[in-house]
């Protein structure tokens, strides 16, 4: 009974030496509170171990929601959608008065280094804030009107002739979903948010390399200068090869070799009590017989 245990154990024992993992790489999904699955190449800044992903796709959890930081602005940004097939995702826009009544304080703007680009699908809309001076036929963004002072919102590329630098105190120049716009007032578009895509082919070479060997990139405290990749088995300095020479044998899974170990060797244990038993209550048995 108990040896029979043993036989499907040799078989992962087998699988463990050749280093097939029992367990998942790291770099588990998870969801933070809203039923946005956040998968690689994201990753969360304060509760993943292995930094999963790509630098700038950390990723917080307040008020569960999903947050993301772009450029060198403090400002988060809540996730309303990801598509993992087409590298996309919607961002809105946080710190907004009201769905109908934006107040954006600077320009949305992406490092040269990040990996996110502005989508296609997206329209800059241009921003002149409390003009003192401006057009009287011209429609102003009533919620933000203080007194004399007036602000305004124009598609780029349609803004009416004016000297608006000089006469408005800012001007921000931001994006917004094309489609919100074309179907809707401008500035109701704003509660659309905004389409960012981000290129796996635009990662440095090594990360490539992981990638393309079935492996995570995977960044310490999300700097690029400490990269590692994420393996089946564990970590690698480059890819889940061996030095760049595909491997027919993966390495040993020596947690999981080590258990096994254990596991059988309690087994083995349990079995030979068990067989010693056995063995003395059929002697007994026998020795204690006596004809009639």
């Amino acid at each position: 009974m108990g040896y029979s245990l043993l036989i499907p154990l040799g078989f992962l024992l087998f699988s463990s030496i050749n280093g097939d993992s029992i367990q998942d790489p790291a770099c588990p999904s998870f969801d933070c509170g809203n039923g946005i699955t956040i998968d690689y190449p994201f990753w969360h800044q304060n509760q993943q171990i292995e930094h999963c992903g790509y630098p700038g796709f950390d990723l917080s959890c307040a008020d569960q929601n999903p947050m993301l930081h772009l450029s060198n602005y403090t400002d988060l940004y809540p996730i309303k959608h990801i598509n993992y097939s087409n590298k996309s995702l919607i961002l809105a826009y946080s710190g907004l008065k009201s769905a109908t009544c934006p107040t954006i304080t600077h320009d949305i703007t992406l490092n040269t280094s990040s990996l996110l680009f502005n989508s296609s699908g997206n329209k800059l809309v241009r921003f002149f804030y409390n003009c003192s001076l401006y057009p009287p036929s011209l429609p102003h963004i009533q919620c933000l009107q203080y007194g004399a002072k007036r602000s305004y919102v124009f598609k780029e590329g349609a803004i009416p002739e004016f000297d608006w630098n000089r006469y408005c105190a800012s001007t921000v120049v931001v994006p917004v979903i094309e489609e919100a716009m074309d179907h809707g007032d401008l500035v109701q578009g704003f509660d659309q948010g905004f389409k960012l895509t981000w290129n796996q082919a635009a990662a440095d070479g090594v990360c490539q390399s992981c990638e393309a060997s079935g492996g995570f990139c995977s960044y310490s405290n999300g700097l690029p200068s400490t990269f590692f990749c994420i393996c089946s088995y564990g970590r690698e300095s480059i890819n889940c090869h061996n030095h760049g020479v595909a491997s027919t044998r993966r390495r040993p899974n020596y947690v999981a070799l080590g258990a096994l170990l254990l596991t059988i060797g309690g087994l083995v244990i349990m079995a030979t009590v068990f067989y010693v038993t056995q063995k003395k209550k059929k002697n007994k048995g026998v020795g204690s017989y006596k004809p009639v």
